[in-house]
C-alpha cells in the first residue's frame, strides 16, 4: 500500500489556493495543505475566511478535482496568544474541511505553552479540527519526543518535517515512537551540512529546500519507520527552482521526485 502524497502550500506560496488545488491535482497529488493566514510580512495574504470569494473559488476547485484539504497553517503560539488569534484560523480550517491546523511554539515557557495549546484544542472541537504542533529546529519545541509529549497532554497532534528533523537530529525510531499522535510527515530534502546560524536555518527552511531524493538525507528511513496510512505532504520551497520552472513545472517536478522516491520503498518491501 502506497502512502497518500499531498502538496504543502509553502512549496509554491505565490500560487493562490484555488490554483494550487488545480495544479496539485494535475500533477497527481491526492490532497493539499493551505495557508489561511500569513506568517511573514513578505508573503501573499490569501483571505480564506468563511464568505470570502477566494474560499468559494477554492471549494469549487476542490469539488471539481476531487482533492481535499488535509491541513491548514500556520499559527505561532506565543506567550500572549489568545482565542482572538486562533479562532479565525480554526474557522477557516473548518470551512475547508481540514483535519488539522498546524501550530509552532513561540513561547519559551513550555508549561504555559502547553496550557495555551490545550485551550486551543478545546476550541478547535467546534470546527472539527485538531491543532497539530510542528517541532522546528529554531523554536522552543525542537524535538519529536517533546512535541509528542505536549500533544498527548493536550489532545493535539504532531507534524513531523524532514528538514527540521535533520537539523535537530531526529531519528526514525523517535518518529515511530510518535506514531500515536502523528498527523502527517512533511517531505523535503537537504544537504547534510547544517546552516551555521539562525539566519541560515530560517532561510533554508523558507526558500532553499531540495526536492525529495535530490539531497543527502536518508528520507526512506523515515518513510519506512511509519505505517503507510500516514499521509506524506511535500513541503519544498525553493525560490530559484520555482522561478526557473514556474508554478506548474515545480509542482510537477515535486510529484515526480516524490513518487520516484516512494517507488524505492515499495521495491524494498
Amino acid at each position: 500500500m502506497s502512502p497518500l502524497i499531498g502538496l504543502a502550500p509553502l512549496s509554491s506560496l505565490s500560487t493562490s489556493p484555488d490554483q494550487l488545488v488545480r495544479l496539485a491535482a494535475a500533477a497527481g497529488f491526492a490532497f493539499v495543505g493551505l495557508r489561511v493566514n500569513a506568517v511573514t510580512q513578505n508573503e501573499p495574504v490569501y483571505d480564506l475566511s468563511p464568505g470570502s470569494p477566494l474560499l468559494a473559488a477554492t471549494q469549487q476547485a476542490l469539488a471539481e478535482t476531487g482533492l481535499y484539504v488535509l491541513d491548514t497553517e500556520f499559527l505561532q503560539v506565543n506567550a500572549d496568544t489568545t482565542r482572538k488569534d486562533w479562532l479565525p484560523a480554526l474557522e477557516a480550517a473548518g470551512a475547508l474541511g481540514a483535519k488539522t491546523s498546524t501550530i509552532a511554539a513561540g513561547d519559551d515557557d513550555i508549561a504555559r505553552l502547553t496550557d495555551t495549546i490545550g485551550n486551543m484544542v478545546e476550541d478547535a472541537l467546534d470546527f472539527g479540527v485538531t491543532p497539530a504542533l510542528e517541532p522546528i529546529s529554531y523554536r522552543s519545541v525542537h524535538s519529536l519526543p517533546q512535541a509528542a509529549d505536549i500533544a498527548r497532554a493536550t489532545g493535539a497532534k504532531v507534524v513531523a518535517d524532514t528538514l527540521h528533523m535533520a537539523r535537530f537530529g531526529a531519528t526514525p525510531e523517535e518518529l515511530a515512537q510518535a506514531a500515536d499522535v502523528l498527523a502527517v510527515l512533511q517531505l523535503c530534502d537537504s544537504p547534510l551540512k547544517r546552516p551555521a546560524d539562525l539566519e541560515g536555518l530560517v532561510a533554508e527552511s523558507r526558500s532553499l529546500r531540495l526536492a525529495p531524493g535530490e539531497g543527502e538525507q536518508n528520507l526512506l528511513a523515515f518513510v519506512n519507520a511509519l505505517d503507510p496510512n500516514v499521509p506524506l505532504s511535500v513541503e519544498t520551497p525553493n525560490d530559484a527552482e520555482l522561478a526557473a520552472r514556474g508554478d506548474a513545472g515545480w509542482i510537477n517536478h515535486l510529484y515526480t521526485t516524490t513518487h520516484d522516491l516512494l517507488e524505492k520503498v515499495e521495491e524494498a518491501v
